[in-house]
C-alpha cells in the first residue's frame, strides 16, 4: 500500500511541477524512474518468467481454498456440536480423532508430492517455490 502512495505521490508532484507556469522544460518522472530504489517492481515480475508466475498463482489458491476450508469446516463442527449439545446426536470423538490424524498424514504426503512434482518438472525450481513463497504471503 505504501509503493502505491508513494507512486502516486511521485507522479502527482511531477504533474503539479509540470503544470505551473515556471515550470522547466523536463519530462515528467516515469514508473520506471520512480522505482528505481525498488525492489518489486512490475518488470521485476516479468524478468522472474514462467515458473515465478505459477508458483505465485499455486500459492495464492492454496492461500483462498485454505480459507475456505477452514470456514467450511468451522462451519459443520458447530452444527455437530449445536446439535450434540441438543441431544440429537452422539459423536464418538475417539474415533473422529483417529480418522483426522490419519487424513493429516495422507494430506501432508499427497501435498509434498505434489509441490516436489511442480518443482522438478519447471525450469527453474528456485524461482517457481519463490512466487509459491510470495503467493501465500499475499
Amino acid at each position: 500500500m505504501a509503493v502505491k502512495k508513494q507512486h502516486a505521490v511521485a507522479l502527482a508532484a511531477a504533474l503539479i511541477s509540470s503544470l505551473s507556469p515556471q515550470a522547466q522544460e523536463t519530462t515528467p518522472p516515469t514508473i520506471e524512474q520512480a522505482d528505481s530504489n525498488e525492489i518489486f517492481t512490475d518488470a521485476f515480475f516479468l524478468r522472474m518468467g514462467f515458473s515465478f508466475i505459477v508458483g505465485l498463482a499455486v500459492g495464492y489458491a492454496l492461500k483462498i481454498a485454505l480459507k475456505i476450508a477452514l470456514v467450511v469446516g468451522g462451519l459443520i463442527l458447530f452444527g455437530v456440536f449445536a446439535l450434540q449439545y441438543a441431544g440429537l446426536v452422539e459423536v464418538n470423538w475417539g474415533g473422529v480423532e483417529t480418522h483426522y490424524d490419519g487424513w493429516a498424514d495422507w494430506l501432508a504426503l499427497q501435498g509434498g508430492a505434489l509441490v516436489d512434482f511442480m518443482a522438478d518438472n519447471l525450469s527453474n525450481a528456485a524461482s517457481f517455490l519463490a512466487g509459491l513463497a510470495f503467493g501465500l504471503k499475499l
